[in-house]
């Protein structure tokens, strides 16, 4: 590829076959047009709503409900077979709506594009379709247009150009025509202009170099067609706990087959039909819309806190992150230059309020002063000025350049009125910006003294070059080379605490001299320093904080300067001694085993490039990691589709990084992750709580029915009360689990182990003694009355298993807390199915046509106490166990 800002003018003309000044013919641009195709971006592979539709049945746990509704079917049990259908499609459903938005990204790249452009073709300005422009082709661009094309630049005038969606750069662009040598990063290349990037001030003349995805904006589009979407946390875990309850139900299949057929309990015929029923029961079926359920409650809290949920898995992969990693501009800061220092006087002044809201007030050593002791320096900076302050419900925005914006915003802190200045100061004359003299000046008339006055801005070191007298203390005098040698170290200064600074300077003038460089910007009256930055966001620092008490790391990916990023870092409390800050050039040097060895060190990484943001993803993910990007600019949409969850920010975020996506921060706000962090790991042990409780279920109906078998027992439960079991007193107060409020402590724990499976070995031990205990409570009752009436003694003991579950469900509330802190009716959904569940285990026993349905007959109020007393010892079990788990990690009370 050739690297046309390494190339002079006339190089790249002669390369690209063009003409400054009679660009190319409409016949040499057809021919151009049929070689390189259209300037747009190309599609990747669409998805059809209905291939969307059917990719949420790709999932190991519902490929098992779908055998296990028409193992129901087979067994003729409409009612069941349609209840897991329902699930099935409502979990589909909901999946579709998520994914079906995030397939509008490439759509929303697209119209990043400038429908129109202004070329030269035959010698001609004319207004041609974007789309239809070709390299070689000679474009005009002005403020305020959306470059249509990478090019390089032939000519200009002031031109800067807002880079940030790009390169991440919060500072505009100053273009320059000069050359550049090779291995110059995209974000230093002033002679160059972006695709997708637009103009805010000035003018220029350009050359085509690249179209469509040949452009840097086609690479991110093609690494985003490219770039593999991993699963979450939650998906690759339970698809792993879904092959493993397969292979259990197998098993358990073949067993009792096996088994029932050698004994003669029942006939093999009677032994299928049962198998397939326990079968049915063995599958938690009611865990996918749990976990949809509460991953949907989670995204509604999420919302109300201002984190926009796409993906609903993202909610729940959220508090599994062990890294963020944040864009700096527009995330971590305000991405609105503001003026905090200055120096004048010899005094350094602090000037209080961010961003562009016109509040604040100015102070030397503390002690607060009247902005009118540097009115000469506010106004100077005011009126050389081309950019404005506008106000729109109570929300600020600069129209023109950032820098510029935070002078205009600093005179208004000072007092600066625009009636007064425009009725008392009138323009003469304006010598614009260039990156030669890096000077701007204004001659302006004075009305008051009746005085015609320059101002002039600029560097800092070569407006003290112009400058051969001082302002102090009102007073003029001659500059002295102490003078200049204390405002270089005072510039110094405010450079290492990664400040901008500007010089400003003033001279008086006549009307009647020439107002050209050499007679305005010579023996400049010297009147102060201004340093600026983007300032961090007030919360930040708050959220950084939580961050580290939780355990997760924050390391900044941005396409800012390594200086000024430190220096933001230090300020927010996220960089310490020993952490590490590398360039996107010096990341690019390194081989993926030495970035991955330093990674965990690494807080900073400056001047990235989306590629190198895309490695540094790769490699967190590689050591473990669980990587949650932030970003706003289209330059970090490659890593966060990369990252196991991408935050997109709401108001400076780019169509494009909002669909790629997994969630949006709608108020820009760093400290909402932290929340939305929270949140997720409240989600996850909500899915825990309510997959432990079904699980013992399904242990202790397993229990039953296999010792029954092996002890040549008759059946303790008949298939159709398994069946209604699992669909009533399983899945309804387990989805009522999912409405439980949120745990205390939850920030205050480091984040666990990627690697820790949904059920670990501590709670699958919980779960195989409990439904143990439940099996063998249930199959003692059942001995107790099998010889006196076999109908009722199985009527006892789908009842007592019935009790055993709601006693479990209750306990099920909290994972190791005890319940006794808890309100019986915080949870009125779980309140509600527990009654349910009840109501109808009590109709199925009394009812006479359920009884013949479920072969159930009625029961003797003692019988009932008998129940209730051995079912709530699985209730007594399990706090118990809680208390002891308590004890271990806090040690003895």
């Amino acid at each position: 590829m050739t690297n046309y800002y390494a190339q002079s003018i006339q190089d790249v003309l002669k390369n690209l076959n063009s003409d400054s000044e009679k660009g190319l013919s409409h016949s040499e641009a057809k021919k151009r047009l049929e070689k390189y195709g259209y300037n747009e971006l190309k599609k990747g592979k669409k998805l059809t709503p209905f291939k969307i539709f059917i990719s949420q049945f790709k999932n190991a746990l519902l490929l098992l409900l779908i055998f296990a509704g028409i193992l129901s079917m087979v067994l003729g049990e409409e009612i069941e077979s349609i209840a897991i259908f329902g699930i099935l499609l409502l979990n589909a459903v909901l999946g579709f709506i998520q994914e079906y938005r995030a397939e509008k990204a490439m759509e929303a790249l697209e119209k990043l594009s400038t429908p129109f452009a202004r070329a030269i073709r035959d010698g001609k300005e004319q207004k041609i379709p974007a789309k239809e422009l070709v390299p070689g082709d000679i474009v005009l661009i002005e403020a305020g247009d959306v470059i249509p094309a990478d090019a390089r630049l032939i000519d200009i005038s002031s031109l800067q150009v807002n880079e940030a969606a790009l390169t991440g750069e919060s500072v505009p662009s100053k273009k320059v025509i000069d050359q550049f040598k090779e291995g110059t990063p995209v974000a230093d290349q002033e002679n160059m202009i972006f695709m997708g990037t637009f103009s805010n001030y000035g003018k220029g003349k350009c050359i085509v170099t690249s179209t469509g995805m040949k452009t840097e904006f086609g690479k991110i589009a093609h690494s985003l067609q490219t770039t593999k979407e991993v699963k979450t946390p939650l998906q690759r875990k339970f698809a792993r706990l879904a092959k493993q309850i397969g292979i259990i139900a197998v098993v358990l299949i073949i067993t009792v087959l096996i088994s029932g057929t050698i004994q003669g309990t029942l006939s093999f015929g009677q032994m299928v039909l049962f198998a397939l029923a326990l079968t049915v029961s063995t599958i938690p079926n009611s865990l996918p819309i749990i976990v949809t359920v509460s991953l949907s409650m989670g995204s509604k809290r999420l919302s109300k806190k201002n984190m926009l949920i796409k993906k609903l898995p993202a909610a729940e992969s959220l508090g599994a992150a062990t890294v963020i990693c944040s864009d700096k501009t527009g995330t971590i800061t305000k991405n609105q230059m503001t003026i905090t220092k200055i120096y004048s006087n010899n005094d350094i002044i602090k000037v209080t309020g961010t961003g562009y809201k016109p509040e604040g007030n100015f102070y030397i050593n503390n002690k607060q002063i009247n902005p009118k002791k540097i009115e000469l320096l506010l106004r100077a900076g005011y009126l050389c000025n081309n950019s404005k302050l506008v106000e729109k419900e109570g929300h600020y925005s600069i129209i023109g350049d950032p820098t510029e914006g935070s002078l205009v915003v600093l005179g208004k802190k000072g007092n600066l009125h625009d009636v007064y200045l425009h009725h008392n100061f009138s323009l003469i004359e304006e010598l614009p910006f260039d990156s030669d003299r890096k000077m701007m000046s204004v001659i302006f008339k004075n009305k008051i003294d009746n005085k015609t006055e320059a101002y002039v801005k600029g560097a800092p070191d070569l407006l003290l070059d112009k400058c051969d007298k001082i302002l102090e203390n009102g007073k003029i005098r001659p500059i002295t080379k102490q003078d200049k040698d204390k405002i270089t170290k005072q510039n110094n200064s405010f450079a290492e605490q990664a400040l901008r600074v500007l010089g400003i300077a003033y001279r008086e003038s006549s009307e009647s001299v020439k107002h050209d460089i050499k007679n305005v910007e010579n023996e400049l009256v010297f009147v102060g320093l201004v340093g600026m930055i983007d300032p961090p966001r007030e919360e930040v620092k708050e959220a950084v904080a939580k961050c580290n008490k939780a355990g997760i790391k924050v390391t900044i990916i941005t396409g800012d300067h390594a200086v000024t990023t430190k220096a933001v870092a230090k300020q927010i409390g996220l960089f310490h001694p020993g952490d590490l800050v590398f360039t996107g050039d010096e990341v690019e040097k390194m081989s993926d085993q030495e970035l991955e060895e330093k990674i965990e060190k690494i807080r900073i990484i400056a001047r990235a490039l989306p590629i190198q943001k895309l490695r540094v993803v790769a490699a967190l993910q590689k050591k473990g990691h669980i990587v949650a990007m932030t970003g706003d600019g289209v330059n970090d949409s490659p890593a966060l589709k990369k990252a196991d969850i991408g935050i997109a920010m709401g108001i400076t975020g780019t169509g494009v990084t909002k669909e790629v996506a997994k969630a949006v921060l709608v108020d820009d706000n760093f400290a909402t992750i932290v929340n939305a962090i929270e949140e997720g790991r409240n989600i996850y042990i909500k899915m825990i709580k309510s997959a432990k409780y079904l699980l013992s279920c399904n242990t202790g109906e397993i229990t039953s029915v296999f010792t029954a078998i092996m002890l040549k027992f008759p059946l303790p439960l008949l298939p159709l009360q398994l069946l209604l079991m699992n669909l009533l007193t399983d899945d309804f107060p387990a989805l009522g689990l999912g409405f439980e409020s949120s745990e205390k402590g939850l920030m205050e724990q480091a984040p666990r182990d990627p690697r820790e499976k949904p059920i670990t070995t501590k709670i699958f031990l919980s779960i195989f003694v409990f439904g143990l205990i439940m099996g063998l409570g249930t199959l003692y009752m059942f001995i107790q009355y099998k010889d006196i009436d076999l109908s009722y003694a199985q009527t006892v003991a789908f009842t007592t298993l019935v009790m055993f579950q709601m006693f479990a469900v209750i306990s099920s509330r909290t994972l190791n807390p005890s319940i006794k802190h808890l309100n019986p009716f915080s949870n009125l959904w779980l309140l509600g199915a527990v009654c349910l569940s009840l109501i109808i285990q009590v109709a199925v026993i009394y009812l006479g046509p359920l009884q013949l349905i479920f072969g159930t007959v009625a029961l003797a109020g003692i019988d009932w106490l008998k129940i209730a007393g051995i079912s709530s010892l699985g209730f007594v079990m399990m706090e118990v166990s809680k208390l002891f788990i308590r004890h271990k990690k806090n040690g003895t009370r």
